[in-house]
């Protein structure tokens, strides 16, 4: 790609972006640090706002500032964002809606990176009235957005937004990777129990010849103080993908990818939020799904149709209680050892969703932000 001058009597070198992610999962951060990546070269100004977790994946570069705005109020994002409109030209967010709103408010134009426009009861209206909005492709996108007149023009459908991994080749570890465990509805001591959790079982179902290898956020890191836990940017996370035996994740739709491009044999993890259920059992019918785990395997059943929070609430109960009772816990190992039993000989069956879907959408998504800089006629001077 190339930024080129657009018309009018100001040639604009490129565009002012400025960034951002939502703190739900990793999925939303991992999209925008490879976005990021993409959109660095042909950038003016490039530039992270967002908190939490969210930061362990952004950085400098290909960042020229990050603003870390964990702990701040509404007011304070408004004002910061207020001073920062008018030195960029779109604001870049992955499924942050609140903070979408807060930007349009300011006047800043906004572009919306979606990863479950398939999921949502409604899409967020900020998002319906977004200067651009990237839907990634999953089952029953195309149907969804054909069906809505208000995103005909603004919406660009785009392909699966992963970096490319190196091809399977197995070795001896085992990867426990517990992205997604983050969101605003689940207290991070239950987010660490979780995370305790899966570890110990799946350390209980492990062959003697295997070693593990965990990947979460530093928080959660912290929390575990474990010598095999560790946090990795995302093509060190594809690296431990393409190298493992196998690998046991949680089933965030960044996962999913991350697994069918690579190649990884997975065992998908109990659900950690209301749509990881849901995304499982779409791989499971079109039979893109090696092994799964849900609450009701160890006898305590999630009802995963309320709203969020409710859901969120529910599986906090389950998560603690599994975790107090011995004979729950020992049931969930014994489950794993089952379910991973011969886990490995071929690769993962997520392979072939790069060939449903293709891949290539951080290229798409870039010039499609690109596309809308050039289109678009930008003042002399604004900042």
């Amino acid at each position: 790609m190339s930024a080129r001058p657009n018309g009018g009597h100001h040639a604009a070198a490129a565009p002012r972006l400025l960034l951002n992610a939502q703190a739900f999962g990793f999925g939303p951060a991992a999209a925008m640090s490879v976005l990021a990546a993409e959109l660095a070269p042909v950038c003016e100004r490039l530039t992270y706002l967002g908190s939490g977790h969210t930061l362990d994946l952004q950085g400098e570069p290909p960042y020229d500032t990050v603003h870390d705005t964990t702990g701040r109020s509404t007011d304070e994002l408004r004002a910061l964002l207020g001073d920062l409109a008018p030195q960029y030209d779109l604001f870049v967010t992955a499924m942050d809606f609140e903070m979408a709103e807060l930007a349009r408010d300011t006047g800043l134009d906004v572009a919306v990176y979606d990863a479950l426009t398939w999921y949502w009861p409604a899409i967020p209206e900020v998002a319906r009235e977004a200067a651009l909005y990237l839907a990634q492709d999953f089952f029953g996108v195309r149907e969804r957005l054909a069906a809505d007149p208000a995103l005909r023009g603004r919406a660009v459908i785009v392909p699966p937004v992963i970096a490319r991994g190196r091809a399977w080749r197995p070795g001896r570890h085992v990867l426990v990777n517990l992205g997604g465990l983050h969101n605003p509805c689940w207290p991070p001591d239950d987010a660490v129990t979780y995370a305790r959790l899966m570890l110990d079982a799946v350390r209980a179902s492990l062959p003697a010849d295997r070693s593990v290898i965990v990947a979460t956020s530093r928080t959660i890191a912290a929390g575990l103080d474990d010598p095999d836990v560790g946090t990795y940017d995302h093509a060190t996370m594809l690296d431990l993908m393409s190298t493992a035996a196998y690998a046991c994740m949680t089933s965030g739709l960044g996962n999913i990818y991350d697994a069918a491009v690579t190649g990884v044999p997975t065992l998908w993890l109990p659900a950690a939020n209301d749509s990881q259920p849901e995304q499982v059992r779409l791989l499971c019918r079109h039979g893109y799904c090696d092994a799964c785990l849900d609450w009701a395997d160890v006898g305590r059943p999630v009802d995963y149709r309320p709203p969020t929070p409710v859901v969120s609430q529910a599986i906090s109960r389950v998560v603690r209680e599994v975790s107090g009772e011995p004979r729950l816990r020992a049931w969930l190992a014994h489950r794993l050892t089952e379910l991973t039993d011969g886990l490995g000989v071929t690769a993962g069956r997520a392979r072939a969703l790069t060939d449903h879907f293709g891949q290539g959408g951080t290229r798409k998504a870039a010039e499609a932000v690109l596309g809308w800089f050039e289109r678009r006629a930008r003042p002399v001077d604004r900042g």
